[in-house]
């Protein structure tokens, strides 16, 4: 049987639940909701099909850190090119010859992550394959799960699965996401449509709606980190999203804040990683 945790009942004060407005009566209404689990995701479930990657290559860049090395990836899939940034560990913080590889998507309204945050990933013994596209805006979004800018990026995150299960002293069976948002959708569907599943998943205010029609597919475990104020990605909504999943799942709700960056969650975003791959390594 699959293992659920979440704080959810900690927040609930039980003579507060019959207040309308309360943090306690809006949790105990979204605890059990479920959503539209019957959403069409026949577009989404197209666009995993077929990725011919094609022209892949890899352009290094010299940072001159002795501990990570740092290329620009491209490569060919139908119409599209895809840009992506790639960073290893070397030297002393390369615990292994095969390492695990983070997947990070970013969220509507800002660029990639900056080469120097990515680093940390490196130091903790991980390679990470970030995707450098546009960033797009909420309006593009408006269809939810079928609006053709998130299937496009589902599809991109898709390829960039494959691409770097073949890259050189990458482990395959250890390729995992994170994602802030919109971020957290593309990680959420990419696990979920991959064709061998991600070792484990964290996101944060994941966005489209409608996110739960895939998340009895996610494989690897999950950890989701919810924030009650946000009016982005609409929290009832991302309940439905974790009950619907079927994995090792952690559902962390946080109380007082809104579609932001969260340190606190970011700091289990590496614990949960750590515990995943190095369990050894924080004893």
């Amino acid at each position: 049987m699959s293992k659920c945790e979440s704080n959810v009942n900690e927040l609930i004060v039980s003579d507060l639940v019959g207040i309308p407005g309360t943090v306690s009566s809006r949790l105990a209404e979204y605890r059990d909701w479920h959503g539209d689990v019957q959403a069409d995701v026949s577009d989404l479930e197209t666009c995993a099909m077929d990725l011919e990657i094609q022209s892949l290559t890899i352009t290094a860049i010299d940072f001159a850190n002795p501990y990570a090395r740092y290329s620009e990836v491209s490569f060919e899939l139908g119409g599209d090119v895809v840009h992506a940034r790639l960073i290893e560990p070397t030297g002393r913080a390369r615990a292994s010859e095969l390492v695990p590889l983070c997947l990070m998507f970013h969220d509507i309204d800002r660029p990639v992550r900056g080469w120097h945050h990515m680093t940390r990933f490196a130091a903790m013994g991980y390679a990470v394959l970030a995707l450098d596209d546009e960033a797009i805006g909420s309006s593009e979004l408006q269809q939810g799960i079928a609006s053709p800018a998130f299937v496009k990026r589902v599809r991109w995150g898709c390829a960039m699965a494959k691409a770097a299960r073949n890259l050189d002293g990458v482990d395959p069976d250890r390729i995992f996401a994170w994602g802030e948002g919109l971020g957290g959708g593309v990680a959420l569907a990419v696990s979920a449509l991959d064709e061998r599943g991600l070792a484990c998943t964290a996101v944060a205010n994941p966005i489209p709606g409608g996110l739960e029609a895939l998340s009895s597919r996610v494989r690897g475990s999950v950890l989701m980190g919810t924030s009650l104020m946000d009016v982005v990605s609409d929290p009832k909504g991302q309940f439905a999203v974790f009950n619907g999943l079927e994995c090792d799942r952690r559902h962390i709700i946080y109380a007082k804040y809104a579609h932001e960056r969260i340190n606190a969650f970011e700091n289990e975003v590496i614990d949960f990683f750590n515990q995943t791959f190095y369990p050894c390594s924080l004893a």
